[in-house]
């Protein structure tokens, strides 16, 4: 059966995915140690660019080991000056995520396991209801390589346009062109003047909390989307329910249901914890996920049903089974299978808002902070981050809308 395949596939895919956002956001701790003999104490070299957990532990500290006084604590990671040549040791101490570069894997690999598992779920019920001969389809398509093509040139230029972007502003801060160029094609975004680490470690630790949250979120809005709307056609009572579900997700909005849960479940009842997740992290993790989750569920689920209003009986003949769950709920799927993409990037945009309100250390928080303090690398990092997610996910979901079905490459 092609339907348990893809979910098969689907499953597969989710799960490898939060396995690795949450081996992303494991930390240790680590000491960076240099010793040398001069009048200046230098920190270990390239110690800005380790992934530090600042959002989570704090920024790294500093202690500098002499021979004959007592140890020095900086406040900050910073060079120190003696009055004469000395022996010293520089320690650096922390914690890091070690595997944060794995994160933007994590996300992508969610948002395939989900778009294919919403193809998945639609065949399985469509077979179980109609069975397995009528579920088949033949699609007649055109070429897969001038279609990918085309969603690769879309690409390019809507990149091209954001690297426009930021290197105008780069340079209004007095940086040069082709120092700009390199800097964003390696993805070295510089120090952030805050933090006084590397802009790099910076998103790429917080993009691991936010792929956490948003992969479990998203995946249990779609799948959960996909089978209300299949049942919600034909049974009167929950297709009431899913049409009322609708307002509340509109009136209560992701960050103003954020701040009910808080004043409900933390203040009020005190079941769950409150603040930045150091340990126990599933029980930080309930209301951020609420809030995402249950708004967008109505949304989504009302963006497919919307479409099969006024269902007549019969046509030429046709069981009403075969005409609402073969044909119209198949064009319905696949005209849904374009706007998942979509809906990945507003819900990722809504969690970034949620994750303030939260403490989550995701890039939501992490925005947050470099606004208040006018980071400005910081911001174009999250904002180059933010911008090409949102176009590989469009790219990779087309790509992966015309294999399941062939109509959209002609």
């Amino acid at each position: 059966m092609r339907s348990l395949q893809l979910l098969y596939i689907s499953i597969v895919l989710l799960l490898l995915g939060l396995i690795i956002a949450y081996i992303s956001i494991e930390s240790e701790r680590i000491d960076l140690i240099s010793y040398n003999v001069s009048k200046i104490a230098t920190p270990p070299s390239d110690w800005q660019n380790y992934y530090w957990s600042v959002l989570v532990y704090g920024p790294p500290n500093a202690t500098i080991i002499t021979f004959n006084n007592e140890p020095i604590h900086l406040h900050n990671v910073s060079t120190y000056y003696f009055n004469q040549t000395t022996n010293y040791v520089y320690i650096i101490s922390g914690y890091v995520q070690p595997y944060a570069y794995l994160s933007p894997f994590s996300l992508f690999l969610i948002l395939t396991g989900t778009f294919i598992g919403f193809k998945g779920t639609t065949l399985f019920f469509q077979s179980r209801i109609l069975g397995e001969e009528l579920t088949k389809g033949y699609a007649v398509g055109g070429s897969l390589y001038r279609y990918s093509l085309k969603r690769f040139s879309s690409f390019i230029i809507s990149m091209s346009l954001i690297i426009a972007v930021i290197i105008v502003l780069e340079y209004l801060h007095g940086r040069g062109l082709f120092k700009t160029i390199e800097g964003i094609l390696t993805f070295n975004l510089g120090i952030s003047s805050y933090f006084g680490i590397s802009v790099t470690s910076l998103v790429l630790t917080a993009l691991s909390y936010t792929s956490l949250l948003l992969g479990i979120s998203f995946a249990l809005t779609v799948y959960l989307s996909a089978f209300l709307s299949i049942y919600g056609i034909t049974n009167k009572t929950l297709r009431s329910i899913i049409d009322k579900w609708k307002y509340i997700g509109t009136a209560l909005a992701s960050w103003v249901l954020s701040i009910i849960i808080i004043y409900l479940f933390h203040f009020f009842f005190n079941i769950f914890p409150y603040g930045v997740p150091k340990s126990n992290l599933f029980s930080y993790l309930f209301m951020p996920l609420i809030s995402l989750f249950f708004p967008y569920i109505g949304i989504f689920t009302n963006r497919l049903l919307i479409n099969v209003k006024n269902l007549p009986p019969n046509y030429k003949g046709l069981k009403e089974n075969i005409l609402i769950y073969r044909h119209l709920l198949g064009n319905v799927t696949v005209v849904m299978l374009t706007s998942i993409s979509s809906a990945f990037i507003e819900m990722l945009l809504a969690e970034m808002l949620v994750e303030g309100i939260f403490l989550w250390p995701g890039l939501g928080e992490l925005a947050k902070i470099a606004v208040q303090h006018g980071d400005y690398k910081v911001i174009e990092g999250i904002m180059i981050l933010y911008s090409t997610i949102a176009l590989l996910s469009n790219l990779l979901t087309d790509i992966i809308y015309g294999i399941l079905d062939p109509r959209v490459t002609r």
